[in-house]
This record gives structure tokens, C-alpha cells and sequence, in this order.
């Protein structure tokens, strides 16, 4: 058997995803994955690296516009907070609101997922009121995590944002290793 790339060589080992036959050259180029994944053709090798560079670069931006978007709604409100002693208290309570929104969005969120789950696990529960037989969507349950979301949001939320830059800056490094690791044909 000869190597999937090159014709006048013997092959050495074959691809553990695709089953192609490689020499040592090729066996030795995709080396940095063998002990994870085994032994990889360069063409399979590529590809996990470029899906794993994907992903981390999926993961840097989803965490980037978190930051920024928290770092926006919290800026706003310190601003409105500190219009409230000179416009009117209300601006307070607006300025406090927009520092904790997007926590409590995300606990919001993360309670009707649940209330979901619960449902499919155990059947749907459902409420008896004055018109009728109604399906109960839990929606005190999500109002009672939103606001307490804005509550700790509003300490919370300069932790996450600080985590959430550091956690990009260190996809952006594994994103680095994946350029590093890629082989070019």
C-alpha cells in the first residue's frame, strides 16, 4: 500500500477518521494529535484543527459581545444613576435596572428553560382560573428571577465582564496554537 499523498512511498499507518493509508512523512506531520485522537492523514488533521479553531473563534465572540454589550447597559446605568440626585429618583431606579439587564435577562432565560425541562420530564402543569383551564407558564417564576437578576446583576456584572474578557483573550491564544498547528499543503 502506498501513502494517500505521496504515491512513491510505502504507507506506515492508516487515518483513524478516513481510513487512508500515509507514510511516516505524513504520520509525522499530524504527531501533536496522535494522543488524543491517533493517528491522522494531514487532510483529517486540517480539518480537526480548523474545526477547533471554529469553535474557540465562535466562543471569543460570543463572550467579546457579551463584555461589551454589559459594559454598555452598565455605563448607561452609572450615568443614569448619577442623574437621579439632579433630574429625578426615577432615573435611579432606571440607572438601576439597566446595570443589572442583562443578568437578569440570562436569569430569565435560564428560568423558562428549566420550567421547559420540567415540563418534558414530567408532563406540563396546568392552572384552573376563572375563565377556564389554562397551561402555567411559570411566569412569576421568570419575573421572580428577573428581578432578582437585576439585583445581583448589578454587583455581578463587573465580575463578568472582567471573566469574560480574560476568557476571550485566552480562546484568542488557542486560536493562535490552531494557525500554529495547521499544515499547509
Amino acid at each position: 500500500m502506498v501513502c494517500k499523498n505521496h504515491v512513491d512511498r510505502q504507507a506506515v499507518a492508516q487515518c483513524v477518521k478516513c481510513g487512508a493509508y500515509i507514510c511516516a512523512e505524513c504520520a509525522n506531520k499530524t504527531a501533536a494529535l496522535r494522543n488524543e485522537m491517533g493517528v491522522l492523514c494531514p487532510d483529517c488533521y486540517n480539518g480537526v484543527v480548523e474545526s477547533t479553531y471554529n469553535y474557540y473563534a465562535a466562543q471569543r465572540k460570543k463572550k467579546m459581545t457579551s463584555a461589551i454589550v454589559s459594559l454598555v447597559f452598565y455605563i448607561l446605568g452609572i450615568i443614569c444613576c448619577a442623574l437621579a440626585a439632579v433630574i429625578s429618583p426615577v432615573m435611579g431606579l432606571v440607572g438601576f435596572l439597566l446595570m443589572g439587564i442583562y443578568p437578569a435577562i440570562s436569569w430569565c432565560r435560564f428560568a423558562g428553560k428549566s420550567l421547559d425541562e420540567y415540563d418534558a420530564k414530567h408532563g406540563a402543569t396546568y392552572v384552573v382560573t376563572s375563565t377556564g383551564i389554562e397551561r402555567d407558564r411559570g411566569t412569576w417564576v421568570k419575573v421572580a428571577f428577573f428581578l432578582l437578576g437585576i439585583v445581583f446583576g448589578v454587583f455581578v456584572t463587573p465580575i463578568n465582564i472582567i471573566l469574560w474578557l480574560v476568557g476571550a483573550g485566552k480562546d484568542k491564544k488557542q486560536m493562535k496554537v490552531c494557525e500554529e498547528n495547521y499544515i499547509a499543503a
